[in-house]
This record gives C-alpha cells, structure tokens and sequence, in this order.
C-alpha cells in the first residue's frame, strides 16, 4: 500500500498542515488514510501533541506501534540507524499512509537528512513542505533519492504571492523540483480556537450545560475579534461585518451581547466578573454560542489579548478541512494525488 511523507524544508514549514489536509482530501474520496508519525527530536518538550492529533482525526486507523520514537537531541549515525531498524519493523496499515515529517527544532540540513532516510525505509513517496519564503536547501533533491515527486510553498503572504508563483518557483525547478502548487497565506489558519482563547484568558465557560457538544464548540475557530463598546450604528449592523469572531463586553450589557448573538458570533468574552442577565443566557442557548466569563476589566482582557498569536495551532479538525480545500483550489490535485498514491 502506498505511502506519503510529508517532509518540511525548514522547522514551522506546515507539514503537519499538509499532511492532515492530505489526508482529510484522500479520505473524503473514499481512500482509506492512516496519518501518523515516525520521529520527535527534543524529549523536553511536552508529549507530542502531533500524534494525538493524528489520532483524533483518523480514529479508526492506529499508526504503527511505538509511533512516534522519540529522542532528546539530533540522532547521529548510530542513533539513526536504530530508529531505522524500528521503523523496518513496523507493520503499517491497509490503505494510504501519510507521514508528518520529524518534528523538533534542529537545522535544516539534519531534518532532510533525516527525513531523507525515513523515506527510504519506508519506501514512501515524498512531498517536501517549504514556507514560502526561500527556496530549500540544495541538498533537498538528491536527500530523497529520486523519491520527491515535488514541493508545495505553503503560507505565502497576499503580497508575495505573484513572487511565489514565479521568480521562487522557477528556483525550485532549478534544483530539479517541481512545485506541486503554491498555498496563501489565510485568516483562518492562523485563528485560535475558543479554548485556546479561554485558557489563555482564563475565562470559565459559564454555559457548558445548555451547549449541545462543549467540547466540539470550545473547538470552533475565532478569525476576529471586536469590542462592543460606543457606537453610532447599530449593533446588529456593526457586529454583523464580521463572521467567527469573538465578542468582547462588559458582563452586565444585554444590549451589546444581544445585538452580537444576534450575528456570526464564536463566543462572548464576559468581562469585569459580571454574570449575564437570564435573557441573554437563554438566547446564548438557543444559538448555541459559548459565553466566556473573567473577572478582569475589558482594557486588562484587551490587552491579554495583545500576545495570544503564539497560541495558534494547526491541530484542529476545521483547519484540517479547510486546508484539503486550500489543496484542492491551488494545487494541480491530479498531478498531486496520482504520483503520491502509485
């Protein structure tokens, strides 16, 4: 059965991205898909969170046992060699296997060297994830043994994107690589979920038990936020600009949180301690939107707010979907699925 390694070109290239939205896009065409990684360098870090990830999404399909093998700094040669013995052993599944590449903070040069040698074990067939900003290292091709069959650019910026699809792209294919497709850079990838949100306020969600699924809506994606405070319009109308967003107002002001449900809201940050009045609390019910409470001001929240970019995650089974269409609308698919999968 085949096999997909999804390999990046520099740390924080989107591999993780890439490889469960792949997944997610074969799925839906009714493919059998196990996603799953091998290697974690940095035994310090928390317990990888890929894995689990992978898991949640694909439930049905385990990855091989004792994936992913860990280690506490850059496997030399010796090292290496061991974990590729595990790996030789590993039974993988029916169907379609995609790798995330190793995961860990370590130079260029060592992950495709690394994942160079995983994908030769593993007889895979290799996408390299490159962040859109440099073209790959050179030794990128000859690291994957005529197993590359091409790069996606992922997360390029608006106002890059023409440089991407031409001056960086033909540096690619300089190096004998060809780009597969070129991936903007969006909001919704870069949203937080409203846990995400919650734990990083340390708000409580004070209405768990009118949601139907808590833990499915703390997993929705907020792409704005807005204060509700003194306008002129009206509130329905101002709110209603923006879709997924978190609300942010004072506790005890039904007029603001009612025009804000009344929209496309995520969820309400409750500020300054004050519980919403019963009307509000019934129509955050029946609209089925999360109501987070702190006891901080709204100017202390606001500010808060100001260093939760470096909570963004890719692990969510939204963004999952939404990147198998970002796949479909900018990268030659066909090319894509059919070199991966044969």
């Amino acid at each position: 059965m085949p096999t997909i390694y999804i390999a990046g070109a520099s740390s924080g290239a989107g591999t993780t991205a890439v490889a469960s939205g792949l997944a997610t896009l074969l799925e839906g065409k009714s493919s059998e898909v196990t996603l799953a990684k091998a290697l974690r360098v940095g035994l310090s870090a928390p317990p990888d969170a890929d894995a689990a990830f992978h898991q949640s999404l694909f439930p049905q399909n385990a990855a091989p046992s004792g994936w992913p093998t860990s280690v506490d700094h850059v496997p030399d040669a010796s090292t290496l060699d061991e974990v590729l013995a595990k790996l030789k052993e590993a039974n993988l599944p029916q169907g379609i296997t995609i790798v995330d590449g190793v995961s860990g903070d370590i130079a260029d040069t060592d992950r495709i060297r690394i994942d160079g040698a995983f994908a030769k074990v593993l007889d895979a067939t290799v996408i390299l994830v490159s962040n859109g900003t440099s073209a790959p290292p050179v030794e990128a091709a000859q690291a994957f043994d005529g197993r590359l069959i091409g790069s996606i650019i992922n997360s390029v910026p608006d106002h890059a994107m023409h440089q991407a699809a031409t001056t960086l792209t033909a540096s690619f294919e300089q190096q004998g690589i060809a780009v597969l497709g070129v991936i903007p850079e969006t909001r919704r990838m870069l949203a937080l979920t409203v846990g995400e949100i919650a734990e990083h306020l340390g708000a409580e969600l004070i209405n768990a038990a009118a949601l139907m699924s808590p833990e499915g809506q703390m997993g929705e994606l907020v792409e704005h936020f807005m204060l509700g405070g003194l306008f002129l319009d009206q509130g329905a109308y101002v709110f209603g600009r923006r879709e997924n967003k978190a609300v942010i107002v004072r506790g005890d002001r039904p007029d603001l949180q009612m025009a804000a449900l009344d929209t496309s809201t995520a969820c309400l940050i409750l500020t300054n301690g004050k519980t919403p009045v019963q009307y509000i609390a019934h129509h955050a019910g029946l609209r089925q939107t999360p109501m987070l409470a702190t006891p901080a001001p709204t100017l202390e929240t606001m500010e808060k707010l100001h260093s939760i970019g470096d909570r963004g995650s890719v692990r969510s089974a939204h963004k999952a979907q939404y990147f198998a269409e970002l796949l479909e609308a900018h990268c030659n698919l066909e090319s894509l699925t059919s070199k991966a999968t044969n």
